[in-house]
């Protein structure tokens, strides 16, 4: 008696053991190949969204070395603490800005927002009025 509860057990124990036993390869044909490709689609997604952040970051720092290429002396320009002036001086990566009779700042190319008129928030500010009328 007591070795058929025994045999009993393990019956039943082997039976629960395969049921839960994990899929083989010929159960389950997707695998461990079904989760990688799952992931694939999010990946492309973000390759593609860090390729366009990039390339539209690019466009803006080529944007902006443009217009500093372009300020001459004679320039009106806005600096980034907010201070308008005229640039009196062009010195390699700085520029002599003149932000009032007689007063002229040494400022890092950097230092300058935009050229006056052209980049400015006024100007955009502008641009927006006249497009609504």
């Amino acid at each position: 008696m007591f070795h058929s509860i025994l045999a009993d057990a393990a019956q039943a124990t082997t039976q629960a053991a395969a049921q839960t036993a994990p899929r083989t390869a010929q159960q389950n044909p997707a695998g461990a190949g079904g989760s990688l490709m799952s992931f694939v689609p999010m990946i492309l997604i973000f390759v593609v969204l860090i390729f366009f952040m990039n390339r539209s970051q690019k466009k803006q720092q080529e944007k902006r070395q443009e217009m500093l290429d372009r300020i001459a002396k004679g320039t009106p320009v806005l600096l980034n603490s907010g201070v308008y002036g005229k640039v009196v001086e062009v010195q390699g990566e700085s520029f002599i800005v003149e932000i009032a009779d007689k007063v002229q700042v040494r400022v890092a190319k950097n230092g300058v927002a935009c050229i006056e008129g052209e980049d400015s928030p006024e100007a955009a500010k502008d641009n927006s009025k006249k497009a609504e009328k």
